[in-house]
């Protein structure tokens, strides 16, 4: 449910836009990912699932390594682009609520290593929530994506995937 959940929120995102593994700390995965330019701390060890599609920008493949913990998904996922698109945060977000028929709980702007960002909390169907940060960077869209029940965003596992999620140089 969750996986689907945060692929809807994806594929919205991208229409939005358009209109290795090294043990860490224990039970956490240490991931980088040197294609994708990002590295993570991931609850357990992810997969990927590589998906293409086409949109108003044209072209565009979607990277996601995902793992599920429980009814909780935690996903990073980079949509690349043949050419970078408007980046438009605000359309971004108004895309996620109509497609998971959500509610915005928070929105901040939020800053890595110079690169402007979102990050947005929203109350989905079902009394759950997603909570992801967002940042394009020319023609990639990076999204980190928590999913779960209403009330675990701010878990400390959640803190550690949100807040140790970079973009590599």
């Amino acid at each position: 449910m969750w996986r689907q959940l945060a692929r809807t929120w994806v594929a919205a995102a991208c229409a939005a836009t358009a209109c290795l593994l090294l043990a860490g700390t224990a039970g956490a995965f240490g991931f980088r990912d040197e294609v994708g330019k990002f590295a993570v701390e991931f609850p357990a060890e992810p997969t990927l699932d590589k998906q293409e599609g086409s949109s108003a920008s044209g072209p565009h493949v979607h990277y996601t390594w995902e793992v599920d913990v429980d009814d909780r998904h935690f996903s990073i996922t980079y949509t690349e682009y043949r050419t970078a698109p408007v980046k438009n945060y605000d359309k971004n977000i108004m895309g996620l609520l109509a497609a998971t028929k959500g509610k915005l709980v928070h929105q901040a702007r939020i800053e890595q290593d110079g690169i402007d960002g979102r990050e947005v909390v929203t109350l989905l169907p079902d009394n759950a929530v997603m909570r992801q940060r967002l940042f394009q960077v020319g023609n990639r869209l990076y999204q980190a994506v928590y999913a779960g029940p209403f009330g675990t965003e701010a878990k400390a596992d959640v803190e550690t995937f949100m807040t140790s999620f970079r973009l590599l140089k």
